[in-house]
């Protein structure tokens, strides 16, 4: 019955990848999101296309939904460029270092290539609702030089099914495993014990107030002396309030070299019955393989077909299975299956209850967990947030917009 049905919202650039998966590491592939200097190029061919022709729409927000074994997916994008003519025309704007190269890869196999796939999808969405077959264009600049190139797409529309019908099932999987994964931290957190049969002095009272915070749901800044057990007492409230909304914690701290103290707090908890799975994110320039940090399929065999790589080899289901993720367990998958470790990182961290990672994953313009994508159902809320010796202000209004509990200690 469709009132039975669950609705997972979706975004359009979520939605449209390849099925399966394929591609390698690099500026091309489209799995990457948009710099700020691309949304400032966007911004500027939309106001030029506006003043050029008053049929131009910028910003076109449309929709759809599939239903799918008792779930229903809707997918909300917002097309770049609408042309109202005749024959309709979208324009997606795309940036990169070198457009030439982008086009032929756009060109080669607009299936395989998730910003043709985003292209096709607005197609296929507005010919569902208008039943007009609209043309689709890419416009490409180069953010090194202006120079600019156009490229048409054509929109095959029993190709585009199959691949939607193959896309909906690994939707359904995906929000099955969603479903999954709420259920065992709610379990979790219903039977979370604190590790220590005695709490030290101080640490009840500093368990309560963050409670009384999260009720709140207010930011926190916490100070506490040294032998206190801040960081177990911390953890602890925070895991436990989050596991019970299927939510997770990121924990992040100024260095690597600091993630032990939050490392050394969960293997408390899983000495216990709770089977809190927790992932520590090492930098790129400890964990890469080769001598330099490039992620160039050309340079690095780790990079090259990582996508195909990783769902033909099933390395995310072999990582899901595992309770505490370091690199050590990277770096043995990334040199048995030939995969980039790091991005093996980013690509577990949907499963982790808990992330340990430094500052910069956070709060960095382009940081690498924001890419972290999930279904979110049977959840409630955002993410509880921990940092880890903050002194810098800075941080304290920069949270305020990311997450809404948030939870600071300094030493």
């Amino acid at each position: 019955m469709l009132s039975a049905m669950k609705l997972i919202t979706i975004p359009l650039r979520d939605f449209a990848l390849p099925s399966p998966r394929t591609g390698s590491i690099e500026a091309h592939s489209g799995y990457g999101r948009s710099a700020a200097e691309g949304q400032e190029i966007h911004r500027r061919v939309q106001k030029k296309r506006a003043k050029a022709d008053p049929r131009y729409q910028a910003e076109v927000p449309l929709s759809a939904l599939f239903d799918r074994e008792g779930y229903r997916f809707r997918i909300d994008g917002r097309m770049d460029g609408l042309f109202r003519h005749d024959t309709p025309q979208i324009e997606e704007i795309k940036t990169g270092f070198n457009v030439r190269e982008l086009a032929r890869r756009l060109a080669d196999n607009s299936m395989e290539h998730p910003y043709s796939l985003q292209l096709l999808t607005y197609g296929y969405f507005h010919w569902r609702e208008h039943w007009t077959l609209p043309a689709l264009s890419f416009h490409l600049v180069s953010s090194r030089s202006g120079e600019f190139e156009d490229l048409e797409l054509a929109l095959d529309i029993p190709l585009y099914e199959r691949w939607l019908e193959r896309r909906l099932d690994e939707l359904v999987v995906e929000a099955r495993q969603a479903e999954k994964r709420a259920a065992r931290r709610g379990k979790i957190a219903a039977g979370f014990p604190f590790p220590f049969e005695n709490p030290r002095s101080g640490q009840i009272e500093l368990m309560e107030a963050i409670e009384e915070g999260m009720k709140e749901e207010s930011p926190m800044l916490i100070q506490a002396p040294t032998g206190l057990g801040k960081t177990v007492g911390v953890l602890y409230p925070v895991l436990r309030e989050a596991l019970s909304r299927g939510q997770r914690v990121v924990y992040v701290t100024p260095k690597n070299s600091q993630h032990s103290v939050a490392e050394d707090a969960v293997a408390l908890f899983q000495e216990t019955r709770a089977r809190v799975k927790s992932l520590t994110v090492t930098a790129k320039g400890k964990i890469c393989f080769k001598h330099e940090p490039l992620c160039n399929p050309e340079y690095c065999e780790y990079a090259r077909d990582y996508y195909a790589k990783v769902e033909t080899h099933g390395i995310l289901a072999i990582l899901a299975n595992k309770r505490k993720l370091k690199a050590r367990t990277f770096r043995h998958l990334g040199e048995q299956y030939q995969v980039c470790p790091f991005e093996l990182q980013l690509d577990s961290a949907r499963e982790a209850d808990l992330i340990i990672c430094d500052y910069n994953y956070v709060f960095a313009p382009r940081s690498a967990l924001r890419r972290v994508t999930e279904i979110g159902i049977d959840q409630a809320g955002k993410p509880n947030l921990v940092i880890d010796f903050s002194r810098d202000a800075a941080f304290y209004f920069a949270i305020r917009f990311f997450w809404v509990r948030c939870f600071l200690f300094c030493y």
